[in-house]
């Protein structure tokens, strides 16, 4: 028996359009990331514009007095591969986005030692992940959504 024209015509079409249909498109996100150098070495708070990061630190009990920003840049973050952020200490730390949900990303935090974590961030607000240590103090992560321009 044979399938009339039209419907063989469909059949190989649906089978063309199903592989492309099936590839889901990936999701970006722009994620401001700094590396803070945070210890108890010191009071200096560099630039100023941590002291919001520092009281935050004292209210959860982490005794920090120095916060130095060694880096800041904004990444875009993929659900296909991890973006990659290079550390002072040598090592890397990637991101990877998993999901977006109205006004939240959840992301995962791959760090050298520590293995990984699932963050989400908002609209507002910033994530804090230790990545490591570092010359007498610890690496923090500080992931934000970069500001409106």
């Amino acid at each position: 028996m044979r399938m009339p024209a039209a419907l063989s015509t469909l059949a190989l079409l649906g089978l063309f359009l199903l592989p492309a249909a099936a590839q889901a498109q990936e999701e970006k996100l722009k994620v401001q990331v700094e590396v803070v150098l945070v210890s108890r070495k010191g009071t200096e708070v560099d630039p100023p514009q941590l002291q919001k990061m520092k009281e935050t630190f004292q209210r959860q009990n982490f005794n920090f007095t120095s916060f130095k920003r060694l880096s800041q840049q904004t990444l875009e973050v993929g659900s296909k591969d991890s973006t990659e952020v290079k550390l002072p200490n040598g090592a890397n730390a990637s991101l990877k986005l998993l999901r977006m949900q109205g006004d939240t990303a959840t992301l995962r935090v791959e760090v050298p030692q520590g293995g990984g974590m699932d963050v989400e961030l908002g609209r507002q607000g910033s994530v804090y992940q230790n990545v490591g240590k570092h010359v007498g103090g610890e690496l923090i992560l500080v992931l934000s959504s970069p500001p409106a321009k």
